[in-house]
């Protein structure tokens, strides 16, 4: 039997450093993944994502399992830094319409600024927002 707990605040044990529950909800990631997208792509571990498509080199698609509430949400990605001196940076993928962002997926791209191309690697995100 599936139990509720309903609280509007919560406190450490002490009884002190009070927190919003709405603040926790609100604040706190949705989805996350990490890709490794060199040889074979996959999802290495995740929270409410689906899957990744690998869309070519150095581009590939997150599916969140649980849709965002809008196109709005924040989305944060980072890469790894591989030993080969090479400068790698990554974000998300905005494409020539502007965006390719919906409810229930996001494109992201990591390439190497040294020679202004994209590559494989490994990916990190993040989704902040609303669920539907």
């Amino acid at each position: 039997m599936a139990s509720e707990l309903r609280v509007d605040t919560l406190k450490d044990a002490a009884g002190n450093n009070s927190i919003a529950t709405s603040f926790v909800a609100g604040g706190s990631a949705k989805a996350w993944s990490y890709v490794n997208d060199t040889g074979t792509s996959a999802i290495i571990d995740s929270f409410n994502t689906t899957s990744w498509t690998d869309n070519g080199t150095g581009n590939g698609t997150v599916n969140i399992a649980s849709n965002m509430g809008n196109v709005t949400y924040n989305i944060s990605v980072s890469t790894n830094a591989d030993n080969d001196g090479r400068n790698r940076t990554c974000g998300v993928f905005t494409g020539t319409n502007g965006t390719t962002s919906t409810a229930g997926l996001y494109r992201i791209s990591r390439w190497t600024i040294t020679t202004n191309s994209l590559e494989d690697g490994f990916f990190y995100s993040s989704t902040l927002g609303d669920l539907a």
